[in-house]
C-alpha cells in the first residue's frame, strides 16, 4: 500500500512538472500572427469608423445647448444619437446604456458609455453590463470585448491594487484581445491593445518580445495604409520604439521613433522622444512604460473616440 501511495504521489509530482513546464512555455510562446500579404484587403483590420463618425458630428453641433431626453426604450438610430448626446452632455450614463443596447456595435457609444461609468465609480456595474451584452448580441462580440479589454484597463487605475491585481486585470484584458483575434486575425485594434498591455509588464515577467511582435505588426500596417491618416498610427511608432528600448534594442528602437518621428512630425511624443537622445532611451521609456516593476498606463489611454474625433483628410481647416 505505502509503495502504491509513493508511486502515485511521484507520478502527481511529475504531473504538476509537467504542467509547470507547458504553462511556462504557453506563456513565453510568441503569438501566431497572421500574414499580412498584398491581398489583405482593408477591411479586414477592422478600422472603418463612418458611424461613430457621423454621430460625434451630431454630438458637435449640440455642444452648448440643453438637449431633451429621448424617450425610453429607443425606437430608431436617431433615437439613439439624441440618447447618445444627452448622456454624453449631461453624463446620465443611463442614456448611453440605452443607445449601447440599441446599437452594441457604436464604438462610439459605447465608449461614451464607458467612460461615464468609471467616472461614476461603476466599474463592477459596467463589467456586468457588457458582459449581458456579450451574451445577447452575438454579432458584436468584438466591438463588446474590445470594451471588455479597455474596462479592464480603466481599473488599472485603482491606487489600492498591488502588482499581483494589476497583472491579473491586465491579462484578462490580454483574454478579451486574444478571443477578438480569433474571430478576426487582423483586428489592428486587438494587436494594438494586446501589445500595450504586454508593453507594461515588468521585464522579468517575459512579456516584452508579445508586445513587440503585436505593435510590429501595427506599424507594419500603418506603413502600408498611411494614406488613411489614423491618429493611431504614430501612437503604434511610439509604442513599438518603446517596446524595443524596454527589451533591450535601443538602437533599433531609437530607429523605430526616428522614422515615425519623420512620418509624423506633428506627433509630439514621438518629436520628444527623438529630442531625448538615445543616451536617455531607457530612462524615458522606464518612466512612461516602467522596466523592473508593473507600470500603469495613463488613464487617457484608453480614450480610442480620438479616432473618430480626428477629422478626415481633406476636413482639417
Amino acid at each position: 500500500m505505502r509503495k502504491k501511495v509513493m508511486t502515485v504521489a511521484a507520478l502527481s509530482v511529475c504531473l504538476l512538472v509537467l504542467l509547470a513546464w507547458w504553462a511556462y512555455e504557453q506563456w513565453r510562446a510568441p503569438y501566431p500572427l497572421p500574414e499580412l500579404d498584398n491581398g489583405t484587403d482593408w477591411s479586414a483590420f477592422r478600422l472603418a469608423f463612418d458611424d461613430e463618425r457621423a454621430s460625434y458630428a451630431i454630438l458637435q453641433a449640440a455642444e452648448g445647448q440643453q438637449p431633451e431626453p429621448p424617450e425610453l426604450p429607443l425606437a430608431d438610430e436617431t433615437s439613439a444619437d439624441a440618447a447618445y448626446v444627452y448622456g454624453v452632455l449631461t453624463g446620465d450614463a443611463a442614456y448611453l446604456q440605452a443607445a449601447v443596447a440599441f446599437h452594441p456595435g457604436h464604438l462610439g457609444y459605447s465608449t461614451a458609455m464607458r467612460q461615464a461609468m468609471i467616472a461614476n465609480d461603476q466599474h463592477e456595474e459596467l463589467i456586468a453590463f457588457l458582459q449581458s451584452l456579450l451574451r445577447d448580441s452575438k454579432d458584436f462580440e468584438p466591438e463588446i470585448r474590445l470594451q471588455l479589454a479597455l474596462a479592464y484597463v480603466d481599473q488599472l487605475q485603482d491606487p489600492s491594487l498591488g502588482t499581483a491585481s494589476l497583472g491579473q486585470l491586465s491579462y484578462q484584458s490580454i483574454e478579451e484581445a486574444n478571443v477578438i483575434l480569433e474571430q478576426h486575425p487582423h483586428d489592428w485594434m486587438g494587436h494594438f491593445l494586446r501589445g500595450i498591455n504586454n508593453l507594461y509588464w515588468p521585464v522579468g515577467l517575459q512579456r516584452i518580445e508579445k508586445s513587440i511582435q503585436d505593435l510590429s505588426y501595427c506599424v507594419a500596417v500603418a506603413k502600408r495604409h498611411a494614406d488613411q491618416e489614423l491618429v493611431m498610427w504614430p501612437m503604434a511608432y511610439a509604442a513599438l520604439g518603446d517596446a524595443l528600448v524596454k527589451g533591450g534594442s535601443v538602437e533599433e528602437g531609437f530607429a523605430v521613433w526616428k522614422e515615425g518621428a519623420a512620418a509624423y512630425p506633428e506627433y509630439e511624443p514621438l518629436q520628444e522622444r527623438v529630442l531625448a537622445g538615445i543616451s536617455q532611451a531607457e530612462e524615458l521609456v522606464g518612466d512612461i512604460r516602467g522596466m523592473e516593476q508593473f507600470q500603469r498606463p495613463t488613464p487617457e489611454l484608453t480614450d480610442i473616440s480620438v479616432i473618430w474625433r480626428q477629422p478626415l483628410a481633406g476636413e482639417r481647416p
